[in-house]
């Protein structure tokens, strides 16, 4: 346990502003409720949202770099029914005084240059913000991506510290730092890294129901301290995780209609490319994305049908199929989403570089989901193992890596085609797909389950990465919060190379056992694909 001294200190480093009440910023603008950021980017194309407290249309200037032909939209505000507080949260922190909710702005930015900067202000009653953004490049462009999953928000995170289980000895610990600051400074090294765009595998809030837990969620992605925050100059894509189907231990859990309108948060605050399913509230849960040279399937895995069978992730959530009124998708053989996904790979090996997939249950894991479905011992209601499934259809279309999260243990596994046989067809068994669990956003840091096996891991950064102490102060390994980053680039033979890093944000302290910062390191296990595609 760190002394008092030096948990201020970790406070006073954290890059967030605190409020009490859980929905306002620091920076006192009240046009705001949530500052414009990012989303659904392309080429030619970029989405802005921002959030406002009143009814009063917004309006966007924006011009491309170095030009001085700018021009100008307004939005239409529309009441964002689905934010409002719950009972239970406005009686229990907000005195019985929780604000309306607010009113969502929507402007699509269209006919822009590919791979060029813009600059653009948003004017909101009297508040104003400015900041920046990059259009994605065509195909023969080199591109860098960050993933991670897990940040688990919410205003409780502020002094709550992870369970550090120690390497050897499997005792409980109590990591250095606690949560709040852990996911800020792994945003601020993502963010000092200039990606093109974001990927959360899931799990972005602790409670997808409590709106105090997404406010806490903009305050690290848009609050006023971190000087234009990192998704107002850097989009993001979000894969549901489990925690964005639950509306909270106070409220209705995973139970109809609460989960749905837990996951309705989800689906107010982000945009994502159609997916055109039959069934509406299908949008945004699953869909693709093509950027510069590759291909991102994000996917909804939250809950497999029948609902308790061992093809199941998710024995507390009930889905349309169970006549529940809830609608999330079933992903295994005979679902809508598994013949979307077969379309879709079909479709990205003839046009990307490399293909990559994105949800949350890790299916090969170490970690306590990795136990197979069921009831008792050695059993998991939240098992990632009927991930699975999954595959073969992953092998049939030469997908290159899946990053997922919901363990929190920073773990690398391999597939090859020897071992998966897809419907008796061949012809990929030297193929290999690289199977990520990212869960160390700014939450977890959990240690392998004793008695379970993953044969397909290749790295554990529990086992694998060393602790080094010295009188006291951890100089280096140990598991931490930080992400995977990709950086694909164009070879001089015409293929193509993706290298995957697997950054850790290592607390610096001094002999005296001071925080004096933080230093992106890289653990021992950089993975580099080649396409010749």
């Amino acid at each position: 346990m760190i002394a008092k001294a030096r948990w201020l200190a970790l406070l006073h480093l954290s890059s967030l502003a605190l409020c009490s009440a859980g929905f306002c910023f620091s920076d006192g603008e009240s046009g705001f409720r949530v500052r414009p950021y990012l989303q659904n980017p392309s080429a030619t194309e970029m989405t802005l949202i921002w959030f406002s407290e009143d009814d009063s249309p917004g309006f966007v200037t924006y011009v491309e770099e170095g030009s001085s032909a700018s021009k100008s939209l307004s939005s239409v505000p529309v009441p964002a029914e689905a934010l409002a507080y719950s009972d239970w949260e406005n009686q229990t922190f907000l005195n019985g005084e929780a604000p309306a909710p607010p009113y969502r702005h929507r402007v699509r930015l269209k006919e822009l240059t590919p791979n060029t900067t813009y600059v653009y202000t948003v004017q909101q009653g009297e508040s104003q913000f400015s900041a920046h953004f990059r259009t994605a490049p065509g195909p023969q462009n080199a591109i860098r991506f960050v993933v991670y999953a897990d940040c688990e928000t919410e205003p409780e995170s502020t002094g709550k510290q992870a369970k550090w289980v120690a390497p050897v000895s499997g005792k409980a610990r109590t990591y250095l730092l606690d949560q709040t600051v852990g996911y800020a400074n792994n945003l601020k090294v993502i963010k000092a890294r200039q990606p093109d765009f974001v990927a959360i595998a899931g799990d972005l809030v602790e409670s997808g129901g409590e709106q105090r837990d997404w406010d806490e969620f903009w305050r690290h992605l848009t609050g006023a301290e971190q000087a234009a925050g990192i998704a107002s100059e850097i989009p993001f894509f979000a894969a549901p995780g489990n925690h964005e189907y639950y509306e909270g231990p106070r409220l209705d859990g995973y139970r109809q209609p609460g989960s749905e309108r837990a996951v309705a948060r989800f689906r107010t605050y982000l945009e994502s490319p159609a997916n055109l399913s039959p069934v509406p509230e299908h949008e945004g849960r699953y869909f693709r994305v093509d950027y510069g040279p590759v291909t991102l399937l994000f996917l909804d895995v939250t809950n497999g049908t029948p609902g308790g069978s061992i093809n199941d992730t998710n024995f507390f959530l009930l889905g349309e199929r169970d006549q529940s009124g809830g609608h999330s998708p079933g992903f295994n053989p005979g679902s809508e989403q598994w013949s979307w996904l077969e379309t879709e790979l079909e479709a990205s090996r003839n046009h990307s570089a490399f293909t990559f997939v994105v949800f949350h249950h890790s299916p090969y894991s170490s970690g306590p989901h990795g136990w197979p479905p069921g009831v008792g011992d050695g059993l998991d209601k939240q098992s990632g193992v009927p991930v699975r499934r999954l595959t073969q259809l992953f092998m049939r279309y030469g997908v290159d890596a899946v990053f997922s999260g919901h363990d929190e243990i920073w773990e690398r596994s391999e597939v090859t085609g020897r071992e998966i046989a897809a419907d008796g067809r061949m012809g990929f068994e030297t193929h290999t797909i690289h199977f990520y669990d990212v869960g160390i956003g700014g939450d977890g840091l959990r240690g392998p389950e004793a008695g379970l096996s993953n044969p397909y891991q290749k790295y554990l950064a529990h086992r694998d990465s060393p602790e080094v102490w010295q009188d006291g102060v951890l100089l280096d390994g140990g598991k931490h919060y930080g992400h995977l980053e990709v950086n694909i680039v164009p070879l001089p033979d015409s293929t193509w190379q993706a290298v995957c890093e697997p950054v850790y944000v290592f607390p610096v302290f001094d002999s005296d056992s001071t925080l004096s910062g933080f230093e992106r390191r890289v653990y021992d296990d950089v993975v580099t694909l080649v396409s010749d595609r």
